[in-house]
């Protein structure tokens, strides 16, 4: 089971109520989604922090050597032997709120759901998702949409 710690480093003030209904539509409808490692047992903990750009820009800097900001990065740890500090962590994922913001208007999109897409975009990437082929981008679009639409 995913269980969410969320942190807020923006002046936005925004409820981690919006993320949770998501984590838990998530246990509830998308078991299959876990990796065959994940004890389902244990309660796993996503934390997720909503950042402006020159925090994500650090983050980039530091995880990925690229000096600019982005609009999400996740960091999975299930394949790790111990997250530092805090046993149970699956991940975390960094979501800039600013970089968030110009991509809903450049989309037409809410600002709400562009930052709903790109937490469980975050999500996918810790469970063992990637993007690296069209194959798979396409897979991650299908299953980011079908948790999106249970979620409206």
């Amino acid at each position: 089971m995913l269980k969410l710690e969320y942190y807020n480093e923006t002046i936005m003030p925004l409820s981690e109520i919006v993320f949770e209904q998501i984590i838990e539509l998530i246990n509830e409808n998308f078991k299959e989604l876990f990796p065959k490692s994940f004890d389902k047992r244990k309660s796993y903990y996503i934390q997720f922090t909503l950042v402006d750009d020159e925090i994500i820009r650090e983050i980039n800097k530091n995880h990925r050597g690229k000096d600019e900001p982005t609009d999400v990065i996740s960091l999975g740890y299930l394949d790790a032997d111990k997250f530092p500090g805090q046993s149970n962590v699956a991940g975390e994922i960094f979501v800039s709120f600013e970089t968030a913001k110009r991509q809903a208007v450049e989309n037409n999109m809410d600002e709400l759901d562009e930052l709903k897409f790109l937490f469980v975009h975050g999500i996918l990437h810790i469970l063992g998702y990637e993007h690296k082929s069209e194959k798979d981008f396409q897979t991650m679009m299908t299953l980011t949409n079908e948790i999106l639409a249970i979620n409206s």
